[in-house]
């Protein structure tokens, strides 16, 4: 096996949806994946991980990160850490110019295969933008 993997996403402005990319670089112990939220929309639920934290790093767009009852604005250059068990929901501002563009990226104390699908979804809680 090779000391490295590439993968291609494309640039910036031609991602949607949610790509993940730890399959094709073959990461054990990192989760990536490459987003794209447009103006408006926003994650389908709320959802925690039991050991993984995640790291989000905006690109562009605008938008917010709801943490528990917390809100975080999100613009270009911000970066959120969310610790295990947190939950989180996101969205693009509607007034956002552009679709919210992000990487997220996922690790803890155990390989991704060790650590398997930890995610707790909650498709009945209402966003704090939804009030």
């Amino acid at each position: 096996m090779s000391e490295y993997n590439v993968t291609t996403i494309g640039s910036v402005g031609s991602w949607t949806g949610k790509q993940f990319i730890e399959g094709d670089l073959g990461v054990e112990n990192v989760g990536i994946s490459v987003n794209a939220t447009d103006p408006g929309d926003e994650s389908p639920f709320w959802h925690s991980h039991a050991l993984l934290e995640e790291i989000y790093v905006v690109l562009d767009g605008e938008g917010e990160l709801a943490v528990g009852d917390d809100v975080v604005p999100l613009s270009a250059g911000t970066v959120v850490r969310v610790a295990p068990d947190s939950m989180r929901a996101l969205r693009c501002l509607p007034s956002s110019p552009v679709a919210l563009k992000w990487l997220c990226l996922r690790s803890g104390a155990d390989s991704l295969a060790g650590t398997g699908k930890d995610a707790t979804l909650d498709k009945e809680s209402p966003f704090p933008w939804s009030e």
